[in-house]
């Protein structure tokens, strides 16, 4: 490509750099931005019909956006690299011990070195994976006996199939206002957030660990709701959200949710006021985990992506 052209992009990104820094775009995303904005701003005409072909042409993707992307590079280094595949937590236990699972929301495989790569978004475990490489701290499971390697890999491929179920399910909810919306983007924090708190071991964070466990369930109960019947409902009474719920919505099975903390001493958890084991808040959220997963499938879901594979060729604006 024309160092003239490179030139000429240089002069008019510090201008829309600053544009994109003043709408807060993130750094790793602006190259694409920058590249709609230059040629919105200083491309008067082309041998293109219009710019909107110009702009998802193959000359466009394969030789003029790597210069914005080289920009991006040379002024901000490796904060203009992406944060990586998106890597969910989940929580089994091993000999008595809580142990931390970090679950990967895609799973890639290598077709051709430095070209292709198939990229698939599992709903479960998948046969490539291997178990260890998922736990932390990292351990010999070749100490283990058979049974107790068996019951661990039961585990985690439990978490991680009700894991990125959830995920999915709520990454694909559609016919939801946006408040509802936003509700359904929080959900997953709030378990990210108990988990957190329950690796802890500190009897005080299992507490609020399990208030985050109750707002997760109390939120996909009246995203729920919210889709079935376009009605938003207050409070934190699970037992209520579900009595209206059952008004719209069969077959929701609730009897596990009663050895949870009501919704007053959720409440008093989230002050530390009551104080649970971490054990107690492990159990909590196994039973949240099997209930919101259920929950969340019930939503409306223009399309699926369970399982789906794409083949990916790289970019070449790729580092």
């Amino acid at each position: 490509m024309s160092n003239d052209l490179r030139e000429h992009i240089n002069a008019h990104m510090p201008y829309i750099d600053k544009i994109l820094d003043e709408q807060n775009v993130p750094i790793q995303k602006r190259f694409f931005s920058a590249g709609r904005l230059f040629f919105e701003m200083a491309v008067i005409d082309s041998t293109f019909n219009s710019k909107k072909e110009l702009l998802e042409s193959d000359v466009y993707r394969e030789y003029v956006l790597p210069l914005f992307n080289d920009w991006y590079f040379e002024k901000y280094g490796d904060l203009a690299k992406g944060s990586g595949r998106d890597v969910y937590s989940g929580i089994v236990v091993v000999y008595g011990n809580l142990v931390a699972v970090k679950i990967p929301a895609t799973t890639s495989e290598v077709l051709e070195e430095g070209k292709l790569a198939r990229m698939t978004f599992p709903n479960h475990l998948q046969k490539s994976e291997k178990i260890e490489e998922l736990i932390q701290p990292k351990f010999d499971l070749a100490r283990m006996d058979e049974s107790s390697i068996d019951e661990l890999r039961d585990q985690v491929a439990k978490v991680v199939a009700l894991t990125r179920s959830i995920n999915l399910d709520l990454n694909i909810a559609s016919n939801l206002s946006k408040p509802a919306l936003n509700m359904a983007n929080g959900i997953w924090s709030h378990f990210e957030k108990g988990i957190l708190d329950i690796l802890t071991l500190k009897n005080e964070r299992s507490a609020i660990a399990c208030w985050e466990i109750h707002l997760a369930i109390e939120k996909s109960l009246k995203v729920l709701i919210y889709s079935k019947s376009r009605k938003n409902i207050k409070g934190h009474k699970l037992d209520d959200l579900i009595k209206f719920l059952k008004k719209y919505e069969n077959g929701i099975d609730s009897s596990k949710l009663s050895n949870l903390p009501s919704a007053e001493d959720a409440i008093k958890l989230r002050y530390a006021e009551i104080i649970k084991e971490p054990i107690d808040a492990f159990h909590y959220y196994l039973i949240a985990l099997d209930f919101v997963g259920d929950v969340v499938s019930r939503l409306e879901h223009n399309l699926s992506i369970k399982n789906v594979s794409f083949t990916l060729k790289k970019a070449s604006w790729a580092r």
